[in-house]
């Protein structure tokens, strides 16, 4: 058993390695090259999406954490194959929105779920502790992995511009063989044996001022960030970023990613409370100055650092909020996925609120979006960690 359950280490890395959606640097350009599409609409199938996610992403958590979360992964993975096959066939709008649709769905299925199953894992094994070491290294070395993809496959579109998504879809079809063969932790089986609780249950454990203001911080960022992202090759191909090397953008933030991952030991030498703090300038500040750089390569720079550092300090913000608010372990994965929820939402209400501003120009729904993150970061932050006021005698 116990080397069943070491695989299930390097299973759910492969796991994770082909849910990435590698395709992405080309999805919004492929888009454009269709008759009939504008920037605008890219923001309604990226709103779809989001709006998918968040309508079932408690559902899925709840589902993963009630059925299984090996049957949960596997379902994820159909989603992502039918996401893809959706793209390799895209005509127009209708199909975009269709496998943003099933991708987000996929999504929602993997999130919280690869995090419970790995910590599951790591709690059969009494190795729950290296839980957060772990996690993060998989994620980097996942995205390590992907950026090698990200960057190779924009130069096949001179080819076939369909060809990337037929490369996702084969390593989507990898990733279900792998899953098949994960091996179900002791511990999950312990955790399911526990008293049943409804969603309703675990959705009023949000009701702590400070976790809400927590997700709803992380979620902001992510929000906002992911619904920029959707407009971000668009925006640069409209500075003359060439489209064979759009795929640098992207997987040189998953190098960054790699490094944050495997050194999160320098991110903890500093309180959360003062990474937080610097995050309430950083995200919205680089959302402004990014649309005032003419230079292309310059704002493809500015992409990759941020988005390596958004992505690479993702799994310290997850171990905080397993060590800190999770008081149920048979009920993580629901947790996980409440607090992702929030993210989508908000990814939802950015996706189609910038949108219109996209319509009019880049520069103005970037603005837009680093202006109102600045704001509902400076309202969040005094209520998750609020000061105490001693009176002066």
């Amino acid at each position: 058993m116990k080397g069943k359950l070491e695989a299930n280490l390097w299973k759910i890395l492969l796991y994770n390695i082909s849910q990435r959606r590698q395709f992405v640097p080309i999805m919004a350009i492929f888009f454009l090259s269709l008759p009939d599409t504008t920037a605008q609409q890219i923001g309604i199938y990226s709103g779809a999406g989001a709006l998918v996610a968040f309508l079932f992403e408690i559902p899925t958590g709840y589902f993963s954490d009630s059925f299984g979360h090996k049957a949960t992964l596997i379902i994820s993975k159909l989603c992502m194959i039918v996401a893809s096959l959706a793209l390799i066939f895209a005509r127009a709008l209708p199909e975009f929105i269709l496998a943003s649709a099933f991708i987000s769905l996929g999504f929602a299925f993997q999130s919280g779920t690869s995090s419970a199953i790995t910590h599951d894992t790591l709690h059969s094994l009494k190795r729950e502790k290296e839980y957060g070491k772990i996690s993060s290294q998989i994620s980097a070395n996942a995205s390590f992995v992907s950026m090698l993809f990200i960057i190779a496959l924009p130069f096949l579109t001179p080819i076939d511009i369909r060809l990337p998504f037929w490369i996702v879809l084969g390593l989507d079809i990898i990733g279900l063989l792998v899953v098949l063969t994960i091996t179900t932790p002791p511990s999950e089986k312990h955790h399911q044996q526990h008293a049943h609780q409804s969603i309703f249950q675990l959705v009023k454990q949000f009701n702590n001022p400070r976790l809400l203001a927590f997700s709803l911080f992380t979620g902001a960022i992510a929000g906002f960030f992911l619904a920029g992202n959707a407009f971000r090759e668009a925006f640069l191909q409209s500075l003359g970023f060439p489209i064979i090397f759009i795929g640098f953008v992207m997987g040189l933030s998953r190098l960054i990613w790699f490094v944050v991952g495997h050194k999160t030991e320098w991110l903890e030498k500093f309180s959360l409370e003062k990474i937080m703090a610097a995050e309430i300038v950083i995200f919205p500040l680089f959302f402004i100055l990014v649309t005032w750089i003419s230079n292309p390569y310059l704002a493809g720079i500015f992409f990759v650092i941020v988005m390596g550092y958004f992505w690479g300090r993702g799994q310290l913000l997850e171990n905080y909020f397993i060590k800190n608010y999770i008081k149920k372990p048979r009920y993580k994965a629901t947790l996980l996925s409440i607090d992702s929820q929030i993210s989508s939402l908000i990814q939802a209400g950015a996706a189609f609120g910038v949108g219109f501003f996209m319509q009019q120009s880049y520069r103005a729904g970037f603005i837009a979006m680093g202006v109102a993150l600045f704001v509902i970061l400076l309202f969040l932050y005094p209520k998750i960690f609020p000061k105490k006021i001693t009176k002066k005698k």
